[in-house]
């Protein structure tokens, strides 16, 4: 099988060493409203590369150099950090984060709050960031793919609980209660994406996006029990509560292998079901089993927009 050219791209970044870009002196610039645009994607994205920017903005562009430039200017008034891998021969693209100056920038616009302090991010392990760039090229090749269907792409996002409630609620309303979840406290969940997406009905799907490098399933117990917790009893509860229907999860795994070993273990971990005293157990509603879905990286990357479940 012949994986695509942006999959390759992506992952031949593995035990680089950095180095990163300085600027003699800060030049300022005329911003653009591209311009808070392009910082702004980078701030809720954490970490893009030359690449990946010159996709989001310039897609039309049979030519980078204006695209490029203009990412310079960026760097050079300060709204923009850059590093790159050390190459032996050629070399990589730059990969852009949050400078000082953006930080302000979206500040005065209204993205990032007022009171929140910058920090500067010490980046000396290409490896640290290689799970933003990666899943940001799986979104990216899924885009691709999927054209205008996908409505929105926001960063990670923390979901939480409301203020006080430790467990779970077992009264899923109309008379339905939620029975034999692993762990049936309401806790937190972070996923590294979530998307927005019309189905070929033209409904809204939301997509909560878990990438996950390690390839362990061990790693992932917990965030199985979290988000069958959440999609069985308190999703109501969260931002997501006005959607006719819950969102699905998507776990983004490197191997064929490995979503096999993910299905097997989530096949144990995913129990929780709502139920009703007068409802058969063949209508019992497994909402964690059927919106929890399994991918592999490489398969968007190709042009192949499929997802594997659990069985009912």
């Amino acid at each position: 099988m012949t994986i695509a050219d942006s999959y390759a791209e992506i992952h031949r970044y593995d035990g680089a060493v950095l180095h990163h870009d300085r600027r003699d002196q800060t030049v300022p610039c005329e911003l653009q409203p591209r311009d808070v645009a392009i910082v702004r994607d980078v701030w809720r994205y954490k970490f893009l590369t030359a690449t990946q920017i010159l996709e989001l903005w310039w897609p039309q562009g049979s030519v980078a150099w204006p695209g490029q430039r203009r990412l310079r200017k960026l760097f050079d008034a300060g709204y923009l950090e850059r590093f790159r891998p050390i190459a032996r021969r050629g070399s990589y693209p730059w990969t852009y984060h949050l400078g000082d100056a953006g930080h302000h920038l979206l500040q005065r616009a209204g993205v990032i709050p007022r009171g929140q302090r910058y920090y500067q991010r010490a980046i000396y392990d290409y490896g640290h960031v290689l799970h933003e760039l990666q899943l940001n090229a799986w979104v990216l090749a899924l885009r691709r793919t999927a054209g205008d269907a996908l409505v929105a792409w926001n960063g990670e996002q923390d979901i939480n609980p409301p203020a006080g409630m430790r467990r779970s609620r077992h009264d899923g309303g109309d008379d339905w209660s939620v029975e034999d979840l692993k762990d049936p406290r309401a806790r937190l969940i972070r996923p590294d994406a979530v998307l927005e997406l019309l189905d070929e009905h033209g409904e809204m799907r939301t997509i909560l996006v878990e990438y996950d490098r390690t390839k362990r399933v061990d790693k992932n117990y917990d965030k199985f029990r979290r988000y069958d917790a959440f999609l069985c009893a308190w999703w109501h509860d969260s931002d997501f509560g006005d959607r006719p229907a819950p969102p699905w999860v998507l776990f983004i795994c490197q191997t064929q292998l490995q979503r096999e070993a993910f299905l097997a273990t989530a096949d144990r971990e995913l129990t929780g079901h709502r139920w009703h005293p007068s409802a058969p157990p063949e209508r019992y509603e497994y909402v964690g089993r059927r919106r929890i879905l399994f991918a592999v990286e490489h398969d968007a990357h190709s042009g192949h927009a499929e997802a594997w479940r659990l069985p009912s």
